[in-house]
């Protein structure tokens, strides 16, 4: 099975190759599932299997995956390798097999650890745990083990126990044992309860491998979940960047003149040396250092997915320039490069678990080097004045539109969200800058440590003294209060000073005090966005967000905005927020969306509301069935969902479009019809939302620290 033959369902359960679309990915033909999407250079040969010497009754089922024994065939004993695939074949690349072993009472189960580190670990209490094996079964823990290890546990009472791999849980490497039969225990209870979620989907693959029914205590027919919604979430925001930051062209690309190209051509072979990899995995990238504030997605020629070594050819896959706006804004070039910064973190966390295929320490450097780039020709040295192309002269007042291509300001009006969308993203690169993150230090930073960190402060200075909060609303919303206080809640883990990290705290209090100004008895915000929901949403992430600092702690006033939302804004039949108490019609942009996933995303996380359900109701309403994206890529296409979205050929226009959000979507709740309004791509509000969907998506939730609450992805792996 190559990569692109794997659907949702196996991928769920995948190891870390499920990221080999994210840099360089683009987009397979409509119906050819064959077709190479791997933009990241993997190859899509004959699989490699595992060295096993279990005998299976899978049939033709992959290493983890399959089974040994049956109902029917219940072992004496069985032996389970522990093992690393060199490519997934659709059970992920960390792997038990076989991943189900049916035995008889009192029978011994050993494991051996073929390669890698691994461990046998019971989901039981005593492990911290929910219990997963019949009540009156001991847990059991192999603790991790090294290649050659070995583990025995006997298996004394019947029922079904599910264990997983301590340090690939993460990535779904979990195993089966069945003792008799499954008993309807706790063993066979939904997967769905299980924390993690790539475990939680692997464990339901192996129910249906095991023939695991609901008769028998599994409800794998579940209906749309938070575990699908999250997944999704992290794809659909995959999509979104991958395609904005490296494909569509739709941007200042780099290099773009031949200074930029001799640094290139330097520096490109470090890069290289330094993540022990031949080539980067893309031919002809638009590497995007400042993308443009709008953008058609529709593709303007037939793609080339591979351009004869297994690689895609990025120059066909640009969008239509005329159709462009050509202007940068500080929030197009903001929310793209804290996107990067961010993936550059999730890289280095799993650079010992994902496929060299996916050359993850490349992917590092290269999205921190652009972040750099970008930040290098808006804020330092670009612009006709060369002192930055975004600046008011020597300070560090923003403009809102610069047009690159004559070195025009299109509008010198500084605005708040603007300054809050690039104080959020500088806080998030200062992060990654002070801490020897490897996309930042290797092969060496393009600007040094301490001058991110005093652009992050004079930033977070000119924010501070230019908008008093009540000119936040009149400048803009009571949203933009909520975006603001998330941007100094960041700011204020990342503050050069204690005297700054004060001052951002007095901002913050000043900014909630807004906030109190504008909400009435129940919890609704007044003078906010045309979306009340919206409004609701990004109110609740930013009080929680600026809560993380010392001595703040507005989470009261949270739950009340939060409970108007969930309760007087979400209509359960429609599966959506309502954009207004008493709206017929639900007008909700792709900005929007991410107002209210960060808001949920923080109340799941810092309040510990339940709103799990309800997220991925109204991401599969609006987003899958509304159609706010507007494609998928067959790596995350299940054609057996509620809702699939075309392929990206088969989206429109004579070549199709890309795998991104549309501007605005409508939902008429009389006629229960979905109906997208503004096709066009605005940069700024795509890549909001996108991240707001990776802090919520199972990617993030389960191997990437932190959820996008200030301050708790600060330091790398060790």
């Amino acid at each position: 099975m190559g990569i692109d033959d794997l659907n949702r369902r196996t991928l769920l359960g995948a190891s870390g190759a499920t990221l080999f679309g994210l840099l360089a990915g683009c987009n397979s033909p409509a119906g050819d599932t064959d077709a190479n999407d791997a933009g990241d250079g993997a190859t899509t040969g004959e699989p490699t299997t595992a060295d096993t010497t279990t005998t299976t009754t899978g049939g033709d089922a992959p290493p983890g995956a399959d089974q040994l024994g049956s109902p029917d065939d219940l072992q004496a004993s069985a032996t389970v390798d522990a093992t690393v695939l060199d490519a997934d074949q659709g059970a992920g690349q960390n792997v038990f097999t076989p991943a189900v072993a049916w035995v008889e009472q009192g029978a011994t189960v050993t494991w051996n650890v073929a390669e890698g580190s691994h461990s046998a670990t019971a989901y039981h209490p005593d492990n911290d745990k929910t219990l997963r094996i019949p009540d009156e079964a001991s847990g059991f823990d192999s603790g991790t083990l090294s290649a050659g290890g070995t583990f025995e546990h006997t298996f004394e009472t019947p029922g079904a126990y599910n264990y997983y791999c301590r340090p690939h849980e993460g990535l779904g490497m979990v195993g089966l044992v069945v003792v008799e039969a499954p008993q309807g225990g706790p063993g066979t209870a939904a997967p769905g309860e299980v924390e993690q979620s790539a475990a939680a989907d692997s464990l339901a693959r192996l129910f249906e491998v095991a023939g695991i029914t609901e008769g028998d205590g599994g409800d794998t027919g579940a209906a749309y979940a938070w575990s699908d919604a999250t997944w999704d979430s992290y794809w659909y925001s995959l999509y979104n960047m991958s395609t904005n930051i490296a494909m569509s062209g739709n941007g200042v690309l780099f290099p773009h003149n031949d200074q930029q190209r001799e640094q290139f051509n330097q520096r490109l072979p470090a890069m290289l040396e330094q993540a022990d990899t031949d080539k980067p995995p893309i031919r002809n990238p638009n590497l995007n250092m400042a993308a443009f504030t709008e953008g058609d997605p529709h593709f303007t020629e037939q793609p080339v997915f591979d351009a004869g070594d297994g690689r895609p050819d990025a120059a066909t896959l640009t969008w239509d320039m005329a159709e462009s706006s050509k202007v940068v804004s500080p929030s197009s070039l903001a929310w793209t490069h804290l996107k990067g910064v961010t993936w550059a973190k999730n890289f280095q966390e799993h650079f010992e678990t994902l496929p060299p295929e996916i050359a993850a320490k490349f992917r590092a450097q290269l999205l921190s080097t652009l972040a750099q780039i970008g930040v290098n020709a808006t804020l330092i040295a670009g612009g006709p004045e060369g002192n930055g192309a975004l600046t008011k002269g020597e300070s560090m007042e923003l403009v809102s539109e610069f047009r690159p291509g004559d070195g025009t300001v299109v509008d010198d009006t500084s605005r708040p969200n603007h300054h809050s969308a690039m104080l959020w993203f500088l806080s998030g690169l200062n992060s990654l800058a002070q801490n020897g993150w490897f996309g930042y230090v290797n092969p060496e930073p393009l600007i040094p440590a301490p001058k991110i960190q005093q652009l992050t402060d004079g930033m977070a200075q000119a924010t501070m003294g230019l908008f008093e909060p009540a000119n936040v609303v009149e400048m803009g919303s009571a949203r933009d209060l909520g975006q603001m206080l998330s941007a100094v809640g960041w700011y204020g883990t990342q503050a050069g000073s204690d005297d700054l990290r004060s001052q951002a705290a007095e901002y913050a209090n000043a900014l909630a005090s807004e906030v109190e100004a504008h909400v009435e008895d129940g919890g609704r915000v007044t003078g906010g966005a045309e979306n009340q929901a919206a409004t609701q949403g990004a109110i609740t992430q930013g009080l929680l967000w600026a809560s993380q600092l010392d001595g703040i702690d507005h989470a009261g006033l949270a739950e009340d905005t939060l409970t108007f939302m969930l309760e007087e804004l979400w209509n359960e039949d429609a599966g959506t927020f309502a954009s207004g108490v008493d709206d017929a019609t639900y007008r909700i942009t792709s900005r929007d969306a991410g107002d209210v996933t960060g808001g949920i995303n923080a109340a799941d996380v810092l309040l510990d509301r339940d709103v799990q359900s309800t997220y991925a109701r109204y991401f599969n309403q609006t987003f899958n069935r509304g159609r706010l994206q507007r494609a998928e890529r067959p790596q995350s296409r299940d054609e057996s969902a509620e809702y699939t979205l075309p392929l990206p050929p088969a989206a429109g226009g004579e070549y199709g479009q890309a795998a991104v959000y549309n501007d605005a979507v409508e939902y008429d709740a009389e006629s229960d019809e979905w109906s997208i309004v503004e096709d066009r791509f605005t940069t700024a509000w795509a890549l909001y939302t996108a991240n707001q969907d990776i802090w919520i998506g199972a990617w993030a939730g389960d191997f990437y620290r932190g959820r996008g609450v200030p301050g708790e992805t600060d330091e790398p792996p060790q």
